[in-house]
């Protein structure tokens, strides 16, 4: 049985590809155009602790890449701010999208559809929508760009602990289609 009862709408605030902000992103069924993300596989990582201790798969094993775009919430983005004491860049989370208007962004339910409005060339419409494959831990490598962004040393340290819970999203593409910069984003459930 379906589930087409919208739980949420928001808008798109920002948008990043490799840590650069755009106006707009290409999403192909592999990913964002030009993000190094994107691929149909990636190898398990240090990202992947519980997959890896739950398997017989070892760190760099080919997997199928259920991360093939990140989210962020602004409203999250905005706490972890305030409890930094300093500005987070667009893109410098190493996120895709950043949206606004949608409570408890980070914890989205697995199956969760991200639909983007559509846009019709010769009565095709193509119609980006994500869909959320788990929560994104706060991680090292962004930690350690905005300690070389502001030079300050601990700052990687008291991100991770402030962003727990708060980082985000992850997921592979469902639909292809552009995303803007404004555009608005509907939230559906997982299908049951």
């Amino acid at each position: 049985m379906g589930n087409s009862t919208k739980i949420a709408e928001g808008s798109v605030r920002s948008l990043a590809l490799n840590g650069i902000a755009t106006d707009r992103i290409v999403f192909q069924l592999d990913g964002p155009v030009g993000d190094i993300h994107t691929g149909f596989t990636r190898q398990l990582s240090g990202h992947d602790g519980d997959y890896i201790r739950t398997s017989a798969l070892l760190r760099g094993a080919t997997v199928f890449n259920w991360r093939s775009w990140t989210g962020l919430s602004f409203e999250e983005v905005t706490s972890i701010e305030h409890a930094l004491i300093c500005n987070i860049p667009i893109g410098c989370l190493l996120e895709n999208i950043c949206i606004s208007g949608i409570p408890n962004f980070s914890q989205l339910a697995t199956g969760t559809r991200l639909v983007f409005p559509g846009t019709a060339v010769d009565g095709v419409v193509n119609q980006a929508i994500l869909t959320v494959w788990e929560e994104n831990g706060p991680c090292r490598t962004v930690g350690e760009r905005l300690e070389q962004l502001y030079n300050n040393p601990g700052l990687k340290t008291k991100f991770i602990r402030e962003a727990q819970g708060k980082r985000g999203v992850m997921g592979f593409v469902l639909a292809a289609g552009v995303v803007n910069v404004g555009d608005t984003v509907q939230v559906y459930p997982p299908v049951e």
